[in-house]
């Protein structure tokens, strides 16, 4: 007959460190010699727990423990019992400073993981290559709408230059993070994040002021820090992911709070700068005229339309700027 289960120790990434198979029940886990698990973690009881059968399968049982157990998100304390699941998951619980899993016959058993293909270099980096000729033909595209013509080549030389050292430098530094938590450095899952964030962050950006220049939509550009914001948060997240991998939820709950976070501080930003919530007073983006697709308006039209801000410009003129404010305040 086979093992009744098995209790892995897992490291940091979710990976079993140590295998101890269950010849019989109850299975007792601690620091003291006598337990049939035994652990060095400093955090963990002398006999912090133990797993018995129970009338509906098998229970966990917490020993003398000032730490507790975390039962998935469940809090056991001294002396608290729980009845845990035959099938499914694999059960994971962590005591201590150490996470387990206790694996069981009627548990499901993951997939095979596939190895990375044997093919070729060329074959294997062809993806990251068309998502870098992606990258600089949007950097030069953006470059292009941003410049002059008779700067366009050291523009886009300078671009191209400070992309490559940035990219280099931010994916060993992030690297060099994934070597020392994980032992494995994941460069090419780095650069892979770099790109694509690169090019997400590079259509978040441009498309919006193009289409509020050539379709006189100038409400596009007012909030479009928010998916600048929502792409760099995005490209935290699978970062992290290489550095702790077995942290999903949590590294989704760092993600959303930074993306919360920078616009709530975008838009307060924007209201002490210009008292409105908007990132832009007016379309500031001036794109060649063929990419104009929106109908010209005669001047007198334009003029007329101005008419209305003639109320708020000069309400604003009458009010006192903020620094003389503060100075009339400091003399009286």
């Amino acid at each position: 007959m086979g093992p009744l289960g098995v209790l892995d120790v897992l490291d940091r990434d979710g990976q079993p460190r140590q295998s101890f198979a269950v010849a019989a029940w109850p299975l007792r886990v601690g620091r003291a010699l006598d337990n049939d698990v035994v652990l060095a973690d400093p955090h963990i009881a002398l006999r912090h727990l133990s797993f018995s059968p129970g009338e509906q399968g098998l229970v966990l049982t917490v020993g003398e423990t000032r730490n507790g157990v975390l039962l998935g998100r469940q809090r056991l304390r001294s002396g608290d019992s729980a009845a845990l699941a035959t099938e499914g998951e694999p059960i994971e619980l962590t005591i201590g400073r150490t996470p387990l899993r206790l694996r069981l016959p009627g548990h499901a058993v993951a997939a095979e993981l596939a190895l990375a293909p044997a093919g070729s270099l060329a074959r294997r980096s062809a993806p990251l290559m068309i998502a870098a000729l992606l990258l600089i033909a949007g950097a030069l595209f953006s470059t292009y709408l941003d410049t002059d013509p008779e700067g366009f080549t050291r523009a886009a030389g300078n671009a191209l230059l400070g992309g490559i050292v940035g990219a280099a430098v931010w994916c060993t530094a992030w690297a060099l993070l994934s070597k020392t938590f994980t032992r494995q450095a994941h460069f090419g899952w780095h650069l892979r994040v770099f790109l694509l964030a690169s090019i997400a962050l590079l259509a978040v950006t441009t498309l919006p002021a193009l289409l509020a220049f050539a379709l006189s939509w100038p409400w596009l550009t007012d909030f479009d820090f928010v998916g600048s914001i929502a792409v760099v948060a995005a490209a935290l997240y699978f970062h992290l992911l290489a550095v702790e991998p077995a942290r999903h939820r949590l590294l989704k709950w760092v993600a959303v709070t930074c993306a919360v976070v920078g616009v709530l501080l975008s838009l307060w930003f924007n209201v002490q700068r210009s008292d409105q919530f908007g990132g832009e007073l007016y379309m500031s983006h001036l794109f060649p005229p063929a990419l104009r697709l929106a109908r010209p308006i005669s001047t007198d039209a334009f003029i007329d339309g101005l008419a209305p801000l003639q109320a708020t410009l000069d309400r604003k003129a009458r009010e006192p700027a903020r620094g003389e404010e503060a100075a009339r305040g400091d003399d009286e």
